[in-house]
């Protein structure tokens, strides 16, 4: 039996959950398995996969078996506080060794987050490969999804675009298709986006914030009429979005932050903020139709991909609730893969 079910059922268990499992649940090999948990009236069949380590790269048979009508359910060693956001938005439900679990079915609700584990661990497997979406993996990411061409260019050209090295733009190549992802791939773009999109709230977007301020969300003014900072900056989030009239909070990507824009602005430091000012990391890349690095006047929208990934970051029902539109838009952009 797999090291790690008989630690998984107690956990379940002693959430007050009947667990009953598929005959191969004897099978030393076995990694997939059908679970059914049950608590009074409410009932689900899960497809359960145990893997000793597990990241957002690693998520795919869960949702492929999703897609065959069951639920999925992921049992690892332990899930990490970043992963169990990005397992969460991405919709994978999850119990770890350590009790950790994100678990819904009928009224059943099951909610436990920061355990750490007792005792050992089962092994886990050798990491060193890294995250799959790790800043700069994520800024890759980003460019294939808003550029598909790109797929298929130089690992130079994918580089310039994603604002990295050529390395780290080839290994994370590398990573994606060893993982499913690219022409060829048994995974599609689609995918990537749903799972680079959960990790983006606890990663990328973190890594790129330069300053958050609290003040009107009614328009920006550059630090004086003749300046070009606001040549290539974007709006993103709801600010970007037509259906939203009155925006709670307004999001702006720029090559860097002037100083002055702030005070020129009566934006304050204190206090809840409501404005984000974050690095513009990607460029163009020639060939694209989205031409937003030239140089034209006044804030401009950006990515969608990016816009998309912030509406989708939103704890607020009203502003998740355009992104659908923006997704739309995103499936226009595959049609260059």
């Amino acid at each position: 039996m797999h090291d790690l079910l008989a630690p998984l059922v107690e956990q379940l268990e002693g959430f007050g959950l009947h667990v009953h499992l598929s005959p191969d649940a004897d099978d030393a090999h076995a990694l997939d398995l059908t679970v059914e948990l049950t608590r009074g009236g409410s009932r689900q069949v899960y497809a359960w996969e145990l893997k000793r380590g597990a990241t957002m790269a690693t998520v795919g048979s869960e949702r492929q078996r999703a897609a065959q009508d069951l639920a999925p359910l992921l049992g690892t060693a332990l899930v990490s506080a970043r992963s169990a956001d990005s397992f969460r938005r991405a919709g994978i439900q999850y119990v770890d060794v350590a009790g950790n679990a994100w678990i819904q079915f009928g009224d059943v609700l099951v909610d436990v987050r920061g355990r750490r584990p007792s005792g050992d661990l089962p092994p886990g497997p050798d990491t060193s490969g890294g995250n799959l979406f790790s800043a700069a993996r994520a800024q890759v990411g980003f460019a294939l999804l808003q550029w598909p061409r790109l797929w298929k260019q130089s690992q130079r050209q994918v580089a310039q675009a994603a604002g990295v090295s050529l390395g780290q733009a080839n290994n994370t190549l590398a990573l994606l298709r060893e993982a499913g992802f690219g022409p060829g791939g048994h995974r599609g773009q689609s995918e990537l986006l749903d799972l680079w999109v959960a990790a983006f709230p606890s990663g990328l977007a973190r890594k790129l914030v330069l300053a958050k301020y609290r003040g009107s969300t009614d328009g920006v003014a550059t630090v004086n009429a003749e300046d070009p900072l606001f040549l290539g900056a974007l709006l993103s989030g709801e600010a970007a979005a037509d259906d939203l009239v009155h925006p709670a909070t307004l999001t702006i990507y720029v090559d860097h932050l002037d100083p002055h824009l702030p005070v020129k602005n009566r934006w304050r430091s204190d206090g809840r903020p409501n404005i984000t000012v974050g690095r513009k990391f990607w460029t163009t890349p020639p060939d694209a139709a989205h031409d937003d690095d030239e140089p034209l006047v006044g804030l401009r929208t950006a990515p969608v991909v990016l816009v998309y990934a912030d509406l989708m970051a939103s704890d607020d029902p009203r502003v998740r609730s355009v992104a659908p539109d923006w997704r739309g838009r995103i499936a226009q952009l595959e049609q260059d893969l």
